[in-house]
C-alpha cells in the first residue's frame, strides 16, 4: 500500500512538472510567434530594391542598377506598444472563439472561423499519429522477437532497427513519391498519393509509413535489448529445468519481464514520432495541423501560428505524460518515470 501511495505521489509530481512545462512553454510560443505584430510600417511603397534589365550595349550583359535614394520607400520599426496590442486582440479573441483566418486549404481568400479548422486540421493528424504508433509498435514488437532467432534473423531485425533510425523521413518520402511517380509513367498505377493541389485528397499510406518508422525502430531496439537481458536470468533457467515449454518461456516469463523495461523508451518514442509529423505533413499532401503551421509561416499569420503553437505544446505535455504514467504502472520498480 505504502508503496503505490509513494508511486501515485511520483506520478502527480510529474504531472505538476508537465503542466509548469506547459504554461511556460505556451508563454514562450505566444510572445515569438506575436513578434510580428510589433512591426510598424511608414512611408510609400516604391520599387524595391532596384532595377533591371539596364544595359547601354547588346555585347554587355545586364546590370542591376539602385533605385535613387531620395524616391522614397516604406521604412520598417518595430512597437513594443503595438505588440502588446496584438498579443491583447489574439488572447482576447482565443478566449471569445472569434479568432478567423482567409487563406487556408481550398478556401482562397473566404473569411472563416479559426478554431473549428484547427480542430479538423487536428484531427487529421491524430488519426495519422495514432495509426502509426499502432503500425510501428506491432512492427517493432515483430522485429525485436527475432533476437531469439537465428543469428541471420537478429542481424535483419538489428539492421532494420538501425536504418529506421538513421534513415532520414525526407529521404524515404521522395524515394515513395518517386517510386508511385515512376510506377504511374510506366504501367498506369498509382501506388499513393504525392504533393498535390492544396485542398484536394489527403494521401495517407505514404505519411503513414514515413511516420510508422520511427516507433517501429524504437519499440524493435528496446524490446530486442530487454528480451536478451531476460533470457540470461536465473528465472529462465529454472522454467527450462523443469520443462517449460519454449514458446511460455518466451511469453510467459521472458516476454511478461522484457515489456516494462522496453516502455522506458516510449516517452522519447511519442516525442521523436510527433516532432516528424510536421516533416510528413508537409511532404506527403496530408493537410493536418503541421501543414497549417507552414501555411501560418508562409502567409504571415501569427494568430495561426501562435494557435498551432498551443496545440503542438498541449499535445507534446499530454503524450508525454501518459507515457511516463504508462510506464511507472507496467514496472512496479518505477515511481513517477524514475528507478527507485
Amino acid at each position: 500500500m505504502l508503496r503505490r501511495w509513494l508511486r501515485g505521489l511520483g506520478l502527480l509530481r510529474e504531472w505538476g512538472l508537465r503542466l509548469g512545462l506547459l504554461v511556460l512553454s505556451a508563454t514562450i510560443v505566444v510572445l515569438v510567434a506575436m513578434l510580428p505584430e510589433g512591426v510598424v510600417v511608414t512611408g510609400e511603397f516604391t520599387v524595391s530594391g532596384s532595377l533591371g534589365e539596364v544595359r547601354t550595349s547588346t555585347t554587355e550583359k545586364f546590370r542591376v542598377e539602385p533605385v535613387d535614394a531620395d524616391s522614397g520607400g516604406l521604412v520598417y520599426g518595430w512597437s513594443l506598444a503595438e505588440y502588446r496590442r496584438g498579443i491583447g486582440e489574439y488572447l482576447m479573441g482565443l478566449a471569445r472563439g472569434t479568432l478567423t483566418v482567409d487563406k487556408w486549404y481550398g478556401t482562397a481568400f473566404t473569411v472563416l472561423p479559426l478554431l473549428p479548422l484547427l480542430k479538423e486540421a487536428w484531427w487529421y493528424s491524430f488519426e495519422l499519429f495514432a495509426g502509426a504508433l499502432v503500425v510501428g509498435i506491432v512492427l517493432g514488437l515483430l522485429l525485436g522477437v527475432l533476437v531469439l532467432g537465428s543469428r541471420g534473423a537478429r542481424a535483419f531485425g538489428a539492421g532494420v532497427s538501425v536504418l529506421g533510425v538513421s534513415v532520414p523521413d525526407f529521404l524515404l518520402i521522395l524515394l515513395g513519391q518517386q517510386l508511385t511517380i515512376w510506377s504511374y509513367r510506366n504501367f498506369g498505377v498509382r501506388l499513393w498519393s504525392v504533393l498535390g493541389v492544396q485542398g484536394g485528397e489527403r494521401g495517407w499510406l505514404l505519411p503513414l509509413v514515413a511516420l510508422s518508422i520511427i516507433p517501429m525502430a524504437y519499440t524493435a531496439r528496446l524490446l530486442s535489448t530487454a528480451l536478451d537481458e531476460a533470457m540470461r536470468e536465473d528465472y529462465i533457467r529454472t522454467a527450462r529445468a523443469k520443462g517449460v515449454p519454449e514458446v511460455w518461456v518466451v511469453l510467459k516469463h521472458a516476454m511478461r519481464n522484457a515489456l516494462p523495461r522496453a516502455l522506458n523508451g516510449m516517452p522519447a518514442m511519442l516525442n521523436v514520432t510527433l516532432s516528424s509529423q510536421l516533416v510528413v505533413e508537409v511532404l506527403t499532401n496530408h493537410y493536418g495541423i503541421g501543414s497549417g503551421l507552414m501555411r501560418g509561416l508562409s502567409y504571415s499569420q501569427p494568430h495561426v501560428v501562435a494557435s498551432i503553437g498551443l496545440i503542438f505544446c498541449l499535445w507534446f505535455v499530454v503524450m508525454d505524460g501518459l507515457a511516463v504514467t504508462l510506464r511507472a504502472l507496467a514496472n512496479p520498480q518505477l515511481k513517477g518515470g524514475e528507478a527507485s
